[in-house]
């Protein structure tokens, strides 16, 4: 071999071995059970200020749930002792102080040390400011975390389906919605399917629908009355006579966002069963089809009188974002 083909040879090794680590290197897997969150923080802090402020912004109540459940379960770690495991969790939350940082800093950073994982570094002068960057930030915080748990949810659910989908027809347009392992089809007419998870103590649904009719827009009245409609007409108690429909004794939540270069109008609640005595949390979104110009609305809903419902409903909401239109 030539000099010179040496020479790039090892210009070309020397390149690579310098390029990005994450193109090469393998990365474990994540530990942890869904909705955990580990926080990487002194004791005398978790006492303290910025320790409730992570208690209250990350794991609040949801208000949307039958009973109280946080929105996360946090696990508190002492700095000395994040290691081994602890290191590959899904979603890490690390505080620093340091008097010469001069402005709070919240950084997200993602498959760190772990496929998925969701690393949280917030960073401040001192506990006070710590306390203040965590309540500051909290929403950004949570919302973070629900997305990287949604993100592994709909993963799993769309892998677990394989091939195997819920085609739901409208006009000449078609819907299709992965069918995971163990979930079967309740019904499929044009314009509305639905599609369930039955187990001896709970149930969870996604019922995908289309509007008969154009329309230009769609907000939190709109929406609710869709859902209302399509619950009653279509989910029935065990008696025939009884029907779902919302809770009107807890105020819903409603909020808009923008993903996907799509507006998305979501709706988050109570359902009970009118005529009988079933109930519990339902989420419900919408958003219009930019090509007929009608709505397009996805309800999800659990029944699980004796179990807790945060992660069954956690569950439903991602397999409720793998709703795509159909390529021919």
């Amino acid at each position: 071999m030539s000099r010179a083909s040496v020479f790039l040879f090892l210009m070309a090794a020397f390149i690579a071995s310098c390029g990005d680590s994450s193109l090469t290197r393998t990365l474990p897997n994540i530990t942890g059970t869904t909705g955990e969150v580990l926080v990487v923080m002194d004791k005398f802090m978790w006492d303290g200020s910025p320790g409730k402020a992570i208690r209250e912004q990350v794991g609040p109540t949801i208000i949307s749930l039958p009973q109280p459940e946080p929105a996360f379960t946090i696990l508190p770690v002492n700095p000395a002792g994040f290691r081994d495991i602890y290191v590959s969790h899904r979603n890490i939350i690390q505080v620093t102080t340091d008097p010469a940082i001069q402005k709070p800093v919240v950084t997200y950073n993602r498959n760190k040390w772990a496929e998925t994982q969701l690393v949280i570094n917030i960073m401040a002068s001192d506990t006070a400011m710590l306390a203040a960057a965590v309540r500051e930030n909290g929403d950004a915080i949570r919302r973070s975390i629900n997305d990287a748990e949604r993100e592994r949810l709909s993963s799993w659910l769309t892998n677990s389906a394989g091939k195997e989908k819920s085609i739901l027809n409208s006009g000449d347009t078609r819907w299709e919605l992965p069918l995971p392992s163990g979930w079967k089809p309740d019904f499929n007419r044009e314009g509305i399917m639905m599609i369930s998870l039955e187990t001896p103590s709970t149930t969870q649904s996604v019922m995908v629908s289309v509007t008969d009719r154009t329309t230009p827009r769609i907000g939190c009245l709109e929406l609710a009355d869709l859902t209302q409609k399509r619950m009653s007409d279509e989910v029935k108690g065990p008696d025939g006579g009884s029907f779902m429909v919302i809770e009107q004794k807890i105020p819903v939540s409603c909020s808009s966002f923008r993903r996907y270069d799509t507006d998305y109008i979501e709706m988050r609640g109570l359902w009970t069963l009118e005529g009988g005595f079933m109930g519990g949390p339902f989420i419900s979104y919408a958003f219009i089809d930019s090509v007929t110009a009608r709505a397009v609305v996805v309800t999800g809903f659990v029944y699980a009188p004796k179990e807790e419902k945060r992660e069954l409903l956690r569950q439903v909401e991602a397999l409720m974002y793998t709703v795509r239109k159909r390529q021919e």
